[in-house]
């Protein structure tokens, strides 16, 4: 087994896909701008950003895999998923902080998705950032189905294994196939969203900040910090911008607002 991790960090990966994210957004005449938790730091908290304008928020959790030399079946009798060679995993705990703030986001209307490397070697990834090949280069899937792979399978919450390689991917114990979002996908689809609809971006982070949270997940901001942002605000929206941005960054997450560069 090779560990990425030992070459690669999640935030030079992280790094990588967002630069490229950008990138692709602005190609299609749409405007992304990361949320950056060092913008804390200023005397008061702002953001360039058109919260009166069409708009979308995008959230991005970065995965590095474990390359594979086998699949390893947790029963004997577990079915072996088709793969190729090389192919990678990644575990999901479905009922943990993570997984629950990120399904929050999404059932919250943002754009969310996990993101996971497929290549091992720093020189690969080298070369794709070079060639802004990272994003290409990826796997992309939204939590819901994630959990539409579980609960196909019977499964319930808990920790399972992504397995994947450069065109199939599969949620285990028993492998069940998911649906890979591509680039040129996501960014066409994000375009729409914002396109088809008068929903502004204030009114989507308006929506986020204000979801339900189940009791057993990973909770608000503690109410303090929370009156502490406010206090520092230009205003409502802009504390509500850096709590839900904070509330993604707690997990690894990394989230851009999103508006239309066209008006």
């Amino acid at each position: 087994m090779i560990n990425l991790h030992e070459r690669l960090s999640e935030f030079s990966y992280g790094f990588g896909v967002t630069r490229e994210v950008q990138s692709l957004l602005e190609g299609i005449g749409l405007r992304p701008t990361p949320f950056m938790p060092n913008l804390l730091h200023e005397e008061e908290l702002g953001f360039d950003v058109g919260f009166k304008d069409r708009g979308r928020v995008v959230v991005l959790q970065f995965k590095l895999g474990h390359e594979l030399r086998r699949f390893h079946r947790a029963t004997p009798s577990q079915s072996v998923p088709e793969l190729e060679h090389p192919f990678w995993r990644f575990m999901v705990d479905t009922s943990g902080h993570q997984f629950q703030r990120l399904a929050e986001f999404e059932a919250s209307d943002a754009d969310t998705y996990y993101v996971a490397p497929k290549f091992s070697d720093w020189k690969v990834y080298d070369s794709a950032f070079q060639d802004g090949q990272v994003l290409e280069k990826s796997l992309l899937l939204k939590p819901s189905e994630i959990s539409r792979g579980v609960q196909a399978q019977g499964g319930s919450a808990g920790t399972h294994r992504i397995v994947y390689d450069g065109l199939n991917r599969y949620v285990c114990s028993e492998p069940t196939a998911l649906h890979e979002s591509r680039p040129g996908e996501v960014a066409t689809e994000i375009a729409a969203k914002i396109r088809q609809s008068k929903t502004k971006l204030e009114q989507q982070i308006g929506r986020l900040f204000e979801r339900a949270r189940p009791q057993a997940g990973p909770g608000a901001l503690a109410r303090s910090r929370q009156d502490q942002i406010f206090a520092r605000s230009k205003d409502r929206t802009h504390g509500m911008a850096a709590i839900v941005g904070l509330e993604a960054w707690s997990q690894g997450a990394q989230l851009l607002f999103v508006t239309d560069a066209q008006g």
